[in-house]
């Protein structure tokens, strides 16, 4: 493998990287359900509230937290960054794998 062309490579994934900033390993979920109030018309019409929520993995469960609806964009926003970020780990984890089996020839 060629060094300069392994490093200017890498080098360009690492910025790549840093362009993702910020992200987050979550998930915008939109629930709806039907509020406290005992008077609402909308819930006695059967429709029910938006419930924006950010879903977090921790430690294998669910953990789920409420969502501003004036945060829901950039929430999305730094999920779909998360998603980038892996792929551009995937490629760089490729990378270091052909770097260390062609040290054995």
């Amino acid at each position: 493998m060629e060094t300069q062309s392994f490093a200017r490579r890498l080098a360009a994934l690492e910025r790549r990287l840093e362009a993702y900033r910020p992200f987050i390993r979550a998930s915008v979920v939109i629930t709806r359900k039907p509020c406290i109030r005992k008077g609402c018309r909308a819930c006695r019409e059967g429709h029910k509230h938006m419930s924006p929520l950010l879903t977090v993995s921790v430690r294998g469960k669910p953990k789920n937290r409420y969502l501003p609806m004036k945060l829901i964009a950039e929430a999305r926003r730094r999920t779909g960054n998360y998603r980038k970020v892996k792929r551009v780990l995937e490629q760089m984890s490729e990378m270091w794998i052909e770097e260390l089996l062609s040290r054995k020839k």
